[in-house]
This record gives C-alpha cells, structure tokens and sequence, in this order.
C-alpha cells in the first residue's frame, strides 16, 4: 500500500514536470521579451537580452496610463471582492444553518447562476435603464452577480462543518447575530475566506469584456484595457506590449503567491457532512 502510494505520487511528480512547459514557457518569453530591444522581441524565444532595456518599463508608465488602469481596476476590484465576501458568507451561513425547504430553494438558485450565462446585451439595456452605465457602481453589480454564487456554495459548504456548538456558546456569551458572524465565524472560515478573495480577485482584475462594454469611457479605463489600447499603439513594439503585460500580472501574482497554501484547504474543508 506504501510503495503504490509512493509510486503514485512519483508519476504525479513527472507528470507535472511534463505539463509545466506549457505554462513557463510563455511566462518566462515575456519577461525576458520585456526586457529586449523591439528586434529582439520580435523574436519571440527565450534568448536572453544582449542588454536589459529598464527603459521599456519608463515608457510604458509614461505613455500607456498604467497608474489610471491601477486606480481604476483597484476600485472596482476591492468593493466587489469586499462585497462578495461579506454577502457570500451571510448567505452561506444562514443557507447552511436553516436546513428547510425554503434555504435549500435558496441554495439552488445560486447554484443555478453558476451554470446561467450572462447576456450583456440585456445587462446592458438594464444598467442604462437604471442610469447606471458607465459607472463604478454598474460594473460593480454586474462582478457581483457572476462572482456571488460560487462564493455562497463554497461558504455553506464550509459552515456545514463547523458545529453548531459554536453559534450556541457564541449566544450564550452575549453575541448578538453580527457579532457572532464578524468575531467567532469568520476568523474560524478564514481559509474559505482567502479562497474567495484569491478567485474573485483573479476573476474581476483580469475581466476584459464586462469594462469593454459597460464602462468604455477612457478615465475609466480597467487595466486590461489600458493594455489592449497600448497593443493598438505599439502593434510591433513587443517590447512594451511584454511590460505592459507584466504591470497587469504582478499584483495579481503577488496576491496569489502570498495567499494560495489557503486555496485547498478552503476549498476542501467544507466536504464533510454537517
């Protein structure tokens, strides 16, 4: 039983291995491309720079309004992310812990938006009727609706393994219901909390087509788009393309990086029966 164990893991090892390529090879490509001349660039490989061009990394502050794309992503990214957390959780709770026909209807309605498609053509209609178009608030809605579902099944599937004995003690010491919710459940749902974090804020930070549709004016520019309008301006200078890219991807890897040992753990804490 040992030796298969250790066998399994050794062709899991290899098989990983064998797979990474995929995804270093174009990472590596593009931090080495961002730091080319626009021949070497052009190139495409993975031949280190004759010299490391920090300047590419000047010009693109100074000419692709990276810090405008920043200000603006942030914003919309940590109230919906904010929000997402906050209201997943609630709903998760309260879904996990009233176990009846109605919480169980409620539950599978936000299932039910995990599989649903959102049509931007009516959300569209729908924010200018409700004057809400081009708007922080607009765009915050909609990340919201797509975001929440997946938020509240990860949340009650995790309350169901946390005892009842806890809300119980909770009251019995004289939490009110917002108290035993910001103080003893969600430290004790930290992991299923970062997980959400981590998926949410992948999701909205890297969102291209719900800024391009519902918020296209240009002081409102996300940072996705600021880079697809730079690739418009520098067609052939990959050079910038590649750091334009690399100020889009690092604040996202660096929060990954620092929060991912909690992705698994909160993502199979709650598979146990409550």
């Amino acid at each position: 039983m040992i030796k298969s164990k250790h066998r399994n893991k050794i062709i899991s090892c290899l098989l990983c291995l064998l797979i990474s390529p995929v995804f270093l090879i174009p990472i590596i490509m593009m931090v080495l491309g961002s730091f080319k001349t626009q021949g070497e660039a052009l190139h495409m490989d993975l031949s280190l720079p004759e010299h490391f061009m920090i300047e590419n990394y000047q010009h693109v502050l100074e000419t692709g309004n990276i810090l405008r794309g920043y200000k603006n992503s942030l914003i919309i990214t940590v109230i919906a992310v904010t929000i997402i957390i906050v209201f997943g959780s609630m709903a998760g709770i309260v879904i996990s812990r009233r176990n009846d026909k109605k919480m169980n209807a409620a539950y599978y309605y936000f299932i039910f938006g995990l599989t649903a498609t959102m049509q931007l053509v009516t959300t569209y209609f729908l924010l200018l009727k409700l004057q809400l178009l081009e708007t922080y608030t607009g765009v915050i809605f909609v990340f919201v609706a797509v975001n929440l579902p997946f938020a509240v099944m990860t949340f009650a599937s995790f309350v169901k393994g946390i005892p009842r004995e806890i809300d119980e003690a909770a009251l019995i010491d004289g939490c009110n219901t917002m108290q035993m919710f910001f103080k003893v459940l969600i430290p004790i749902m930290k992991p299923a909390v970062i997980t959400n974090l981590i998926i949410a804020a992948i999701s909205i930070w890297n969102n291209f087509q719900i800024p391009l549709y519902l918020m296209s004016s240009s002081d409102r520019t996300t940072i996705p788009m600021m880079v697809y309008n730079f690739y418009g301006l520098y067609a052939r200078d990959w050079q910038y393309v590649f750091a334009a890219i690399m100020f889009t991807v690092l604040p996202i890897v660096l929060l990954y990086l620092c929060l991912q040992k909690y992705i698994v753990e909160g993502m199979t804490a709650g598979a146990v029966k409550g």
